[in-house]
């Protein structure tokens, strides 16, 4: 079976170009709740258009609606609007992170095919499968998986799989990277990333030895993803759906990798023709490319990180020969491109330690020491292009040239614009109009719930005549019906009913049209606006939650490979924590042992991890077993994956970690309904969202070294990457420093300065609260920090992340 090609549109022009190079689905979102908030994006009119469109081509092609961003609780009425738009324009599908918005579909929206975001982590069979039981058919698994893993979910998991096969890496599991939340208030679970994985960093001096030439700059900062060379393997693990990133791409780029990975699918293309089609991808945009983890996870750091450079390069096409000046003082760059080059076609000159690449448009071009200009030369000439006349870095000889922007290639991909007027658009009305020498009476009745149940009857009054032409009625009648272009309706089935063949004019068949359609819209628009304000009073909008009561109850987190605090450091700790790991359960054991003297097994939690590889599962399964039959029945899980082995294990855990992000009322409810107990907020919220879960079932976090990543790669911090055993200390442009380091087969960044509302607690009045150590650097603190936090008072070197200034 050949894969459904998957391409991305932040706009419009975006979704056509997908189309007209052979998509057969793509994905937009909406002007609110998508994870890419700054494309184009697309209104409800435009998107209407769009399905319309899309459902003209045979076989039909699909549209996916991106709805994947965490809602907070205040949002709720906004995202039900957004929904019910969505439930009137019936996409194919609505991509979801939000377990709220997941659980308003499922209930209220069943229509609406469920697809799960790779925002929600799914990296495993058991994730997958706990996703299929919560109504997704859909779900698009996360980037790091191998193709072996792919292929063993695909085959076991009885949903459609959806992979990326090409385009941005993130440098954290997507919707476990907290960085740019934490750091700028901008939440990559929110759509507004700002990429701080693409910032300059500053390695310490230590990790760099005296003869490693060029300093690695941006340690985190991944190449693109790009499986086309292994596409073969890629169709056979039998995934449903093969997905393109690049929603913040020009129509350009979308129409062009677009094309490249259609004509791979189709085997259209000889080798000759793959490399100039990847060239010309490549001016479009493009960083070096990377197969990820796709063939297995021992790939090393600078096979899929690019520490030197960021953004686009562009097509290598020849290296600097010389940089020679004119009498005149004019400067121009002399190099052999490979590449046919125009006037106006963009260069792109990579230097050393520079970061970005230089560059400039191509105004002036000749052959090598000749005077005449030029409007284009073939591949293989030895040219001078003109530099600018200012801010041009020094440009040594050997430096790689890039073609980065190229008029040959736009000519090569013309976008055809949408022709509204010849699309069969709107919501099917069923029509009857019946003729009477007395006037005109109509009737229209479309489908809401069930089928005619949205009805609406307009009359006009008027003397008829006998017809001339009864022939003509009819086709009459259907011309004025199927007048709805300003409409969100059109015509489906149409009664006419004229016994005395009388003849109505057009103008009268057009006034009665407009006075039913407005009062069917009427009547359609009062439907929607019950079913919303029936949801939003049963999930109590607008009003506050179950406040906790004012005594205080702690949990404390921690690993359970931590060497045992003394008595003094648990005495105001009502439930301790303990993150297992994937430690083997022989290891294990004593480890809990030691913990034991200060809380016996009822009293201590033990918590999964939050990413557990398949390669991973058959062990994790094998320590579960052993400890639920040794009596460990209080647990806490931070994935959906999680919950599921937890309950093939015969256990409902105690507790929700943050990660599974109970952000809303309704996400809460959801938790609360899969039977957790109690759920821990998470560190991205603010102050307001906060208040607003407040409730028996609630944590609130008050301290924590914020994962800001948690990766499957390690930063590349040096020529030969990472050092696994030791913590790697980094500092960005505003002066703050992290730390990474390897633990339990994650590379997990932390913000050196802890987030801490400690100083907030007397104002709060939550009833449960959490200190949570288990990523903390630094283990001599942790009975201060018990201490401190506890009485309310702030320790040193902390931050509120957005808890005060609000959250974007």
């Amino acid at each position: 079976m050949t894969p459904e090609l998957l391409s991305p549109a932040g706009g419009l022009d975006a979704a056509l170009a997908a189309f007209q190079y052979g998509a057969d689905a793509v994905y937009i979102g909406l002007p609110r709740f998508s994870a890419r908030a700054d494309a184009d994006n697309v209104t409800s009119e435009r998107l209407r258009a769009l399905i319309d469109y899309a459902r003209s081509f045979q076989p039909p092609k699909k549209i996916y609606v991106t709805f994947n961003t965490l809602v907070q609780d205040a949002e709720l009425p906004q995202a039900l609007d957004a929904l019910d738009t969505l439930a009137d324009l019936s996409p194919d599908g609505v991509i979801v992170q939000d377990l709220g918005v997941a659980r308003l579909i499922r209930d209220h929206f069943p229509r609406l095919a469920l697809h799960a975001s790779t925002q929600l982590a799914a990296h495993s069979l058991s994730g997958v499968r706990a996703l299929k039981d919560l109504g997704f058919s859909r779900v698009v698994l996360a980037r790091e998986l191998t193709l072996e893993e792919i292929r063993h979910i695909t085959r076991e998991s009885g949903v459609e799989i959806e992979i990326f096969v090409h385009g941005a890496l993130c440098y954290s599991y997507s919707g476990l990277c907290l960085f740019s939340s934490h750091t700028t208030g901008r939440s990559g679970n929110r759509g507004r990333c700002a990429y701080c994985c693409r910032e300059a960093f500053s390695p310490d001096a230590d990790l760099l030895p005296p003869s490693s030439g060029r300093r690695p700059r941006f340690p985190f900062s991944m190449r693109d993803l790009a499986l086309a060379p292994l596409l073969d393997e890629v169709v056979a693990t039998g995934a449903h759906s093969l997905k393109i990133e690049g929603r913040m791409k020009s129509p350009l780029y979308v129409a062009c990798v677009t094309d490249y990975y259609r004509r791979k699918l189709n085997r259209t293309l000889s080798p000759d023709d793959e490399r100039l089609l990847v060239q010309d991808l490549q001016t479009i945009f493009s960083r070096p490319w990377t197969s990820l983890y796709a063939q297995g996870v021992d790939a090393a750091p600078d096979d899929v990180i690019d520490p030197l450079a960021v953004g686009h390069r562009g097509a290598a096409i020849g290296r600097v020969e010389t940089v020679v000046r004119d009498r005149d003082g004019s400067r121009w760059l002399r190099f052999t491109t490979t590449r046919a080059l125009e006037k106006h076609d963009g260069l792109q000159i990579e230097l050393p330690d520079c970061g970005r690449p230089f560059g400039f448009a191509v105004n002036l071009l000749r052959e090598a020491g000749q005077f005449k200009p030029l409007i284009s030369v073939p591949a293989n000439a030895r040219v001078d292009v003109a530099l600018p006349e200012e801010d041009v870095p020094m440009i040594p000889p050997h430096a790689p040239v890039f073609c980065s922007a190229s008029q040959a290639v736009r000519r090569r991909y013309p976008i055809q614009s949408l022709r509204e007027s010849s699309l069969a658009s709107g919501r099917p009305a069923d029509v009857r109009v019946a003729l009477a020498p007395s006037g005109i009476a109509t009737h229209a009745s479309a489908s809401f719930d069930v089928p005619g149940d949205v009805t609406a009857a307009a009359t006009l009054s008027l003397a008829l005549a006998p017809s001339r032409q009864p022939e003509q009625t009819e086709p009459a009648v259907r011309k004025a019906f199927e007048r709805l272009g300003e409409t969100a309706w059109r015509l489906g089935a149409l009664t006419l009913d004229d016994p005395k063949g009388v003849y109505a004019p057009a103008s009268k068949l057009n006034e009665v049209r407009r006075e039913l359609f407005e009062k069917l819209t009427e009547a359609w628009e009062n439907r929607r606006a019950e079913r919303r304000l029936s949801i939003a009073q049963s999930w109590g909008f607008g009003t506050p939650s179950e406040r906790s009561p004012e005594t205080s109850r702690w949990s404390l987190k921690l690993r359970a490979d931590r060497p045992p605090l003394p008595p003094e450091a648990l005495a105001d700790i009502d439930a301790l924590v303990l993150a297992i790991g994937h430690v083997p359960y022989a290891t294990l054991r004593p480890q809990l042992e030691a913990w034991q003297p200060l809380a016996g097994p009822n009293g201590i939690r033990l918590a999964l991890p939050p990413v557990t590889r398949e390669a991973a599962v058959p062990a994790l399964r094998e320590t579960l077993r052993a400890l639920v039959q040794g009596g460990w029945r209080n647990w806490e899980c931070s994935d959906l994956g999680g919950h599921r082995l937890l309950a093939d294990a015969g256990v409902v855990p105690v507790s929700a970690d943050w990660s599974l992000y109970a952000f809303n009322r309704i996400a809460a409810a959801e938790l609360v309904r899969l039977g957790f107990g109690s759920f821990v907020l998470s560190p991205e919220n603010s102050l307001e969202n906060a208040l607003a879960l407040a409730s028996p079932a609630c944590e609130l976090l008050v301290y924590q070294h914020t994962p800001l990543f948690l990766s499957a790669t390690a930063p590349c911090a040096t020529p030969e990457g990472a050092r696994a055993e030791e913590v790697l200390p980094f500092s960005d442009r505003r002066g703050h420093t992290f730390l990474s380091r390897a633990i339990d087969d994650l590379w997990v960044t932390v913000w050196r300065d802890a987030f801490c509302i400690a100083d907030r607690l007397a104002e709060l009045n939550f009833g449960r609260y959490r200190i949570d150590l288990s990523w903390s650097p630094e283990p001599e603190r942790f009975t201060d920090v018990i201490r401190d936090v506890i009485s309310g008072r702030q320790p040193p070197d902390t931050h509120a992340a957005n808890f005060l200034r609000g959250l974007a």
